[in-house]
């Protein structure tokens, strides 16, 4: 075998990279670098590797469970080298946390020679995994996951339309409703379209409805697919329905599920009979903004017979893949790669001695600003990439700044942060950069140090947000400037530099939220005096302002309110369920409140129609994803539902989607830490529970 004969390969919690790096890369051994906490995740990998390749080994290693311990994991890395006897090998750094990724790559570099960028990968979940390479099927790809099929073949009533066509199935079933045989015919349609569309391919696969097995009720399932489609390793679920209004009715569930099962990178097509609505793909955003035309697709059954008749046709609309990424420099004059980079500083730098400061701007733009709180510095440099939000950053990190350094006082207007001088310590970067690129990264920010810095002033660069790829560059100019690089622990308070170690955070910071909270306003008081009309029917208010009030009186610091305006719009409103009503700001935490109704209205003059416990479940988990993306694991939701009602089917949900351990998971306690898991509370207003009585300002 040419090249290295093994690879490292840095699991996380999606274990579809981890998988397809196993797959690909050309190696007989294999070794899964996992954290405590991954560790079911990356054995579930390693049983999957021994199924589909029994001419390679592959085995887990943990680095115990703190997954940010930079010696840990550099702990790891140096057996695993001691092991292979100085052989190169291949690094995949796609999975596990930035710290596991960012170490990792650093240490591959040190390890061996120059010029071996080449063996490093991480990988693009929207790309194309290997041009010869078939992909894990469907069935794999779900296993890794923790899911598995209740039935490995096709329907009864799906086998005999396919045999037959309709006038069969009417002869087997005569007694089915007209509404199931229409379904089943449509559903035969699709599933027979697809199959002759890519007979013959080894890289793809199409399935007709699976069941996955419910793991709360043996015998039972917890979600189905009408038809499953894969290209490699990339998976569309195909949704098919006689109506069109079940489309938008069962959107929200239907991505819930799919992600779940397949990872984020899965894609949804809803396909459906009846007659055509020139606007559905717009009230399906107008629904759920979340439901966006790149991951979920609606087409007329017609059209999608009529227009998908190749399979690049097919591939092009539902699966197209991402265009491939500048390499990394491997040039011998590359400064990364020739040059020594200056020692690094003895200790880690303190406050008081102004450093500089770097940090980027990712999806969240929250860890940016605590990063201002976390280093304090004379000078800092916001870098935004291509794909970063920029309006309005540069104001909210001089104000948080200025939080930071006078504890209590009144938020400064634009003028005192102007006159004051905390504006002009703030820059943002004018050129972005792209946040795939480690390379132009590295450029920019060792640019940006070499003309700030002034004599021994101490360098920060701190690489909490942004993409893996980012995060590598911003290590790599550190190295390169003798910096410290950092990253934040926003769960302890806490910062980890690669060459330092932990240290606590002084005080607790107090970011600017109306950057971070975007979309909501601030409320001084009850819900209920601005929330009118049918949004009633769409959350329950009272629930909402009885916990906010509890919180905020039980908190032993201040508490700022904020509200999502859409509940006061006059159409806006019909989506205000798949988002937290409030979220109460204690310093640097945020607890989102969300009360879905039970009942729900489609249109602003539409009927109240009942949900279903998977439609309650959808919605917690939309709103969770909504403060997650702005909160990070500085924000945990509260579902908040009255008694009477039987959540046990929905909280049940919301565990499997969110990967939680089963039962009632109210009895813990608020945390922090895992933003993508919810917390079902029940809340009687007559006797509220304890855990509205919690001391969030205190945690």
């Amino acid at each position: 075998m040419d090249g290295p004969g093994a690879a490292i390969v840095l699991v996380g919690q999606n274990p579809t990279p981890a998988l397809l790096a196993s797959s690909t890369l050309p190696v007989e051994r294999l070794f899964l670098v996992c954290s405590d906490g991954t560790s079911p995740v990356a054995h579930r990998v390693v049983d999957a590797v021994h199924r589909l390749h029994d001419d390679r080994s592959a085995r887990a290693l943990s680095v115990g469970p703190d997954p940010h311990d930079p010696r840990a994991v550099t702990a790891v890395l140096e057996r695993i080298r001691r092991e292979l006897d100085g052989r190169p090998w291949y690094l995949d750094y796609t999975g596990g946390t930035k710290i596991m990724s960012v170490v990792a790559a650093l240490h591959h570099e040190r390890s061996l020679p120059p010029g071996s960028r080449g063996l490093r990968r991480y990988l693009d979940p929207h790309g194309a995994s290997s041009r010869e390479d078939p992909g894990p099927d469907l069935s794999t790809l779900a296993a890794i996951h923790g899911a598995h099929w209740a039935e490995r073949r096709d329907p009864e009533p799906v086998r005999i339309y396919l045999r037959g066509g309709e006038d069969a199935l009417r002869e087997a079933y005569p007694r089915l409703p007209e509404g199931e045989v229409n379904g089943i015919s449509a559903e035969g349609r699709v599933l027979s379209h697809l199959r002759r569309l890519t007979r013959g391919r080894d890289d793809t696969e199409v399935l007709g409805s699976r069941r996955i097995v419910d793991p709360y009720r043996p015998g039972g399932s917890i979600a189905d697919f009408d038809v499953l489609f894969r290209h490699r390793h990339r998976v569309l679920c195909v949704e098919v329905k006689s109506r069109s209004e079940d489309v938008v009715a069962r959107a929200g569930w239907t991505v819930a599920k799919a992600r779940r099962v397949f990872g984020g990178a899965a894609r949804i097509l809803f396909v459906y009979a009846g007659p055509p609505v020139d606007d559905l793909r717009e009230r399906l955003t107008a629904y759920n903004p979340a439901l966006s035309a790149r991951n979920v697709h609606v087409w007329h059954l017609d059209a999608f017979l009529a227009r998908m008749t190749t399979f690049e046709a097919l591939r092009r609309a539902f699966l197209p893949e991402s265009p491939p990424r500048p390499r990394e420099a491997t040039d011998p004059e590359d400064p990364r790669t020739s040059s020594t980079p200056p020692a690094s500083r003895p200790r880690h730098p303190v406050p008081e001695e102004g450093p500089l400061l770097v940090t980027p701007l990712g999806g969240s733009r929250l860890g940016a600003l605590t990063a201002l709180h976390a280093h304090r510095p004379s000078r800092a440099l916001v870098l935004p990439s291509r794909q970063s939000l920029r309006t309005k950053v540069r104001e909210a990190a001089a104000r948080t700044l200025y939080a930071v350094e006078h504890p209590g006082a009144e938020a400064p207007d634009d003028a005192t942060l102007r006159s004051e001088g905390y504006r002009d310590r703030v820059r943002l970067a004018a050129d972005p950069v792209d946040g795939f690129d480690p390379a132009a990264v590295t450029r920019s920010v060792g640019a940006w140090i070499d003309r700030e810095r002034d004599g021994d002033r101490p360098v920060v660069v701190d690489f909490t947000t942004g993409t893996k790829a980012m995060s590598l560059g911003l290590a790599e100019a550190a190295r390169g400037a003798g910096a410290c690089a950092t990253y934040q622990l926003a769960r302890e308070r806490a910062v980890v530099c690669l060459e330092h170690g932990r240290r606590e955070l002084r005080g607790r910071a107090r970011p600017d939220w109306s950057l971070v909270l975007s979309g909501y306003e601030p409320l001084d008081g009850a819900l209920r005096d601005v929330v009118r009309g049918p949004a009633l029917d769409q959350v329950d208010v009272e629930l909402l302002d009885l916990a906010a009030r509890s919180l905020i009186e039980a908190s032993s610091t201040g508490c700022r309110v904020w509200w999502d305006p859409s509940l006061a719009d006059g159409q806006a409103f019909l989506t205000a369920r798949e988002r937290p009503g409030l979220a109460l700001a204690f310093d640097d935490r945020v607890v989102g409140l969300a009360a879905p109704g039970w009942r729900r209205r489609r249109t602003p003059e539409g009927p109240l129609r009942a949900v279903s416990p998977g439609g309650w479940a959808q919605s917690v988990f939309a709103a969770t994803t909504h403060l997650a993306v702005r909160c990070d694991v500085a924000g945990t939701l509260l579902a908040l539902t009255r008694p009477g009602r039987d959540v046990t089917r929905a909280g049940e949900l919301v565990d499997w989607i969110a990967q939680g351990p089963t039962g009632e998971t109210a009895n813990e306690g608020i945390r922090f830490g895992d933003p993508h898991r919810p917390m079902v509370v029940e809340v009687d207003p007559a006797a509220p529970p304890a855990l509205l009585g919690t001391d969030v300002g205190g945690l």
